[in-house]
């Protein structure tokens, strides 16, 4: 979610304009080798129960940096010219009033959420229905009989939603009402409503790690793609940034969501933030259920790890997700996999696996029209991380060769202002 800010009043001090990251597939793995780490600015490893804070992105951190309590994204982005996301972007700290700026957590009780429940029926007769099944298909590289889990759905979820558009003289409606919807029919974002898209995706059933440094530790892979991973509530999750033409926000310390931590962007509902919070079978004690899976095929499971204390980001990787015994397929196996937590960044930071874009995001509605089969045919080895240097060369090759598929689709999806 990127959303534009725009000052209203003494309680909305800040003038952001934030732009759409219209991100593409470039080699979401092998482009450099991602790094660095911070420590934690949150809870202890005493169990906090349900959260009443949630720890917000970390000021001056960049989007580029593959690092625990950060998220990354492709590096391709910062070298493309005139980019609105340099490569010597920052996050930054929101002052919104739910941003306790002494810790630099949100405060989950003065968050203005949209109001309003609002249920899948009430917007299509069939209501919640994502199916996943076991099939087998071709993947990009043409290899033949690949087992994935199709997710098929109308993108609604099987919890209540706020109402969207957000509805005048409540509390969220000044913020959404001062953002631009992006078109002649939206001309504000409040004006924005939930409708059904074509939610499908082949996620591999046997996830791919991806290659491995020198050291033998697995190279991270930057994000390329706006959506992260499918939940089996019948939606998604969405990558936890906003920019603007010099920082970064954690996009739940830009905008209130509802009280289920999701809101539409081009009408399509999805999730930030906390995002379990409307989950079902959470449980209070043992490991959490899984929720979903990311674009990688590893599971994305709740906030509780396998000693049913809540999970912190000490105990996680730079993609948000480790190794530990899980459920799987049915059966308790040791098996990397991503956490949902209440520390930034709340879900998928980056991919432990190997991402075939074109697979995961079959049609448009998925991919805000991006061409990821003519991009994908210009992904250079992936199995060697590249130096800055030969990543400017992929870059302007890229925009040399595949003006109508790049180039065209970048300058169009670029400029567009999530909500």
């Amino acid at each position: 979610m990127l959303v534009t800010i725009r000052k209203l009043s003494m309680h909305m001090p800040n003038k952001y304009r934030l732009l759409s990251i219209g991100v593409t597939c470039f080699a979401a793995i092998g482009l450099f080798a991602c790094g660095g780490g911070s420590s934690s600015s949150s809870s202890s490893a005493s169990d906090p129960g349900t959260p009443t804070t949630l720890v917000n992105s970390a000021n001056g951190m960049s989007p580029y940096l593959c690092a625990v309590n950060g998220m990354c994204l492709n590096p391709a982005f910062g070298l493309i010219p005139n980019s609105p996301i340099p490569a010597n972007t920052q996050f930054a700290q929101s002052t919104y009033s739910w941003v306790d700026q002494s810790n630099n957590t949100l405060v989950l009780s003065a968050i203005p959420y949209v109001s309003g429940t609002v249920y899948a029926t009430d917007i299509d007769p069939a209501g919640f229905n994502l199916t996943v099944t076991n099939t087998t298909g071709t993947n990009t590289l043409g290899v033949t009989n690949v087992p994935y889990r199709y997710f098929k759905g109308n993108g609604l979820p099987n919890f209540a939603m706020g109402k969207f558009p957000v509805q005048s003289g409540t509390p969220a409606y000044p913020y959404y009402n001062a953002l631009p919807g992006g078109s002649a029919e939206y001309p504000t974002a409040d004006l924005i409503p939930v409708a059904t898209y074509n939610l499908e995706s082949y996620i591999p059933k046997v996830p791919v790690e991806n290659p491995k440094d020198a050291n033998g530790n697995v190279l991270p892979g930057p994000l390329s793609s706006l959506i992260t991973g499918i939940a089996l509530t019948g939606t998604v999750w969405h990558a936890e940034l906003a920019n603007s033409s010099t920082s970064w926000y954690n996009p739940s310390s830009a905008l209130p969501l509802d009280q289920c931590w999701g809101h539409p962007y081009n009408k399509q509902y999805h999730l930030h933030g906390y995002s379990w919070k409307c989950f079902p079978n959470q449980g209070n004690s043992g490991p959490s259920p899984i929720f979903g899976y990311a674009l990688d095929g590893y599971g994305i499971y709740g906030p509780r790890g396998e000693d049913g204390q809540m999970i912190t980001n000490k105990q996680l990787d730079q993609c948000h997700g480790h190794t530990a015994p899980v459920m799987w397929d049915g059966q308790m196996t040791n098996i990397y996999h991503y956490h949902l937590n209440r520390e930034y960044p709340y879900s998928v930071g980056c991919f432990h696996g190997v991402v075939d874009y074109a697979k995961a995001l079959p049609n448009s509605d998925m991919t805000e029209g991006a061409n990821y089969a003519g991009i994908t045919a210009l992904i250079p080895d992936s199995t060697k991380p590249i130096s800055e240097s030969g990543l400017k060369q992929f870059v302007d090759a890229l925009t040399q060769m595949n003006k109508d598929s790049f180039l065209q689709y970048f300058s169009s999806v670029i400029t567009k202002v999530l909500r």
